[in-house]
């Protein structure tokens, strides 16, 4: 043992003795190495154990990168960076990280542990590095009372509920019409303004007809007038549906917005509504057309729509939805009547990723973001196998309102022709990164709901370019309404406005378990409406700077005097900094997956709720549509529950 005054020194000393000796050492063979390794490891860790003092300022073990692949500077738990203090994240392109090593370091505390060794390949003047294995968590533990859950079915033969003979007829009845398009149209009534408050207060209601809907988009139609395009909507039209099981359903549905007033619009009839967008035909129970992002441009609104198909088996708790994409499309519509003119293959149609995904435009062009949406987590493996694909996003660009014309993919550098020389944008988080940017104000910004389903927290990430580096201003919690512990919430989204310079941002709520939480509690199936701060973007980092070649040329100028003296050029010596100046790698903020059940029903300990405030809109005209003065038929009620945390920094 080794202890007494200066025992810290001399115990810093021996280590370091050790391993320059284990270093120098020459091995016959990678066995050799392999034994010299874990006999330091076992020297390092009995040290670790000889007192209190020790254990204070002994070796402690570092984490470095070996591998010749990129590593980012910094990473971040996803599940712990609501409560952490302000942090830089590298997001910039790359397709993996460097798996990480252990190296020897002095005079620092230390975590020590047994763990499984394996030898990584050492770098000249490397102390002895090791890998340490990934571990794997246990799968998801379900609580019968309480399922934790990403489940929802799919409504193959709803029925409808027949008023009561005598009945009062609701107040949208009247309104109810056919329109030249072939829509059967409703007037569903008039939110207050287009605040956030405002329109939390009337979606957390029954609209009209609509109990409940989800993955609502939001397009410009000109003027005051927005489209607005929902997922798996609910829809009742003789108001006497108590649940969502007792109403019609529809894959998709559209509501026309002018001012603060809002029209639904579907095709079938009023008894059995059918999608607003029927794509190359449905069937659905086995497939159906959803709505991705859209720009208006020429007077058409132009909208890409991914096909969905059920599949064979449905996931196990906690693996997501039994269906996933299979094809992307470009429709066109009239922007007066919403009549569909065309509705064609999109000229990229994969779907791994799906370029249409979001969609915005700036002075110079239209960006097409692109990510998997693959929300069946059994199809890569299950939720423990990831991170996975729809943590990735890509980024293509086609002129500007040209969403027709073949895109350009962006490169790790430039753009390029070939879909498959693109590169993410961003990666990050564990199982979804659904950002969806959107050019406001002279800068992209972008609302994501970490980890989609599976997450608690909200992320505001702002850029100069669409391809970034983006910069995360603003790092939440975010709860059900209510706090609702059965519910999650999902799919973040913008607005394409402002309201008193606060950003509106928009959120889809379900029941973790559909069936079970939502189809009797149709108000869990409802969107939810906060702001957030709007933040000007930072200057993008300038370029690095590449030092002048100072490789002299040889002089053809004839001279036996200089010709017989000139030196051949030094041989370089090998870099040492390569890692360092290497480009970042996208590593995922999440760490392994937790151990607890995958989707997490808790708000984060500083949730608090969100006031709800019927706020005046903006006093600027170009921030946000004009106010209609058609009368509400929306209850104020409480808004969505959010907490603020330490906002964080992602370059």
């Amino acid at each position: 043992m080794i202890d007494g005054p200066g025992a810290d020194r001399r115990r810093t000393s021996l280590l370091r003795s050790i391993a320059e000796l284990l270093t120098k050492a020459p091995f016959s063979n990678g066995l050799d190495r392999r034994a010299a390794v874990v006999l330091l490891t076992i020297v390092v860790g009995s040290s670790l154990t000889l007192t209190g003092a020790s254990r204070n300022s002994s070796t402690r073990l570092r984490t470095t990168a070996v591998s010749s692949a990129p590593t980012p500077s910094t990473t971040t738990s996803s599940t712990s960076f609501a409560t952490q203090t302000p942090t830089t994240v590298d997001l910039s392109q790359a397709s993996g990280a460097a798996e990480p090593t252990v190296a020897v370091e002095t005079d620092a505390p230390t975590v020590a542990g047994t763990v499984p060794l394996e030898v990584a390949p050492a770098a000249a003047a490397t102390v002895a590095a090791v890998t340490v294995p990934a571990t794997k968590a246990a799968p998801p533990k379900i609580d019968p009372g309480n399922p934790q859950v990403v489940a929802r079915p799919i409504p193959t033969a709803p029925v409808a509920t027949t008023p009561a003979p005598g009945a009062t007829a609701p107040p949208w009845e009247a309104s109810t019409t056919r329109t030249p398009a072939g829509y059967v149209s409703t007037d569903v009534g008039c939110a207050a303004n287009t605040s956030a408050g405002a329109l939390d207060s009337f979606f957390k209601n029954r609209v009209g007809p609509m109990l409940g809907a989800d993955y609502q988009h939001v397009y410009p139609l000109g003027g005051s007038r927005y489209l607005w395009l929902f997922q798996d909507a609910f829809i009742d039209h003789s108001g006497a549906a108590p649940t969502l099981g007792k109403s019609g359903f529809a894959h998709n549905v559209a509501f026309v917005q002018d001012g603060a007033c809002f029209t639904m619009l579907h095709r079938g009839s009023a008894a059995k509504p059918a999608q607003f967008e029927s794509g190359t035909g449905t069937d659905p129970a086995n497939h159906w057309f959803w709505p991705m992002g859209g720009e208006l441009s020429g007077g058409r609104l132009q909208v890409f729509w991914v096909e969905e198909a059920v599949d064979g088996s449905s996931p196990g708790p906690g693996d997501g939805l039994g269906w996933h994409p299979v094809g992307t499309y470009l429709a066109s519509y009239d922007t007066t009547t919403l009549a569909r003119e065309s509705f064609t293959a999109a000229p990229d149609a994969g779907v791994r990723p799906i370029y249409g995904y979001a969609v915005s435009t700036d002075a110079d062009y239209t960006y097409l973001f692109a990510n998997t949406f693959e929300q069946n987590l059994s199809r890569e493996g299950g939720y423990f196998n990831g991170p996975h694909s729809a943590t990735s996003m890509y980024l293509a660009r086609v002129p500007k309102g040209n969403l027709g014309a073949a895109p350009e993919y962006r490169t790790a550098t430039d753009w390029s022709s070939d879909p498959g020389a693109a590169v993410p944008i961003v990666q990050r988080y564990w199982a979804e990164n659904p950002m969806e940017p959107r050019y406001l104000n002279g800068q992209w910004v972008a609302a994501t709901k970490v980890d989609g389903y599976w997450g608690s927290e909200l992320s505001i990430d702002v850029a100069i370019d669409p391809w970034g580096p983006w910069t995360t201003v603003e790092h939440r919690g975010v709860a059900p309404r209510n706090n609702d512990s059965t519910m999650n919430t999902y799919h973040a989204y913008l607005m394409p406005w402002m309201s008193g310079g606060n950003l509106v941002v928009s959120i889809s709520q379900n029941g973790r378990d559909m069936v079970a939480s939502a189809y009797p509690h149709p108000e869990r199936y409802r969107l939810a409406f906060f702001n957030a701060k709007f933040v000007a973007a930072p200057p993008n980092p300038p370029p690095p700077t590449v030092p002048p070649d100072t490789t002299l040329a040889p002089d053809t100028t004839p001279s036996p005097v200089t010709a017989a003296s000139t030196a051949a050029p030094a041989p370089t010596q090998p870099s040492t900094t390569a890692a360092a100046t290497a480009p970042p790698t996208v590593a995922t903020t999440a760490p392994p997956p937790p151990t607890s059940p995958a989707p997490t029903t808790a708000a984060p300990p500083t949730t608090a709720a969100l006031p709800t405030t019927t706020a005046a809109p903006s006093t600027s005209p170009s921030t946000a549509p004009p106010v209609t003065t058609r009368p509400s038929t929306s209850v104020p009620s409480s808004t969505a529950a959010v907490s603020s945390s330490a906002a964080s920094t992602v370059q």
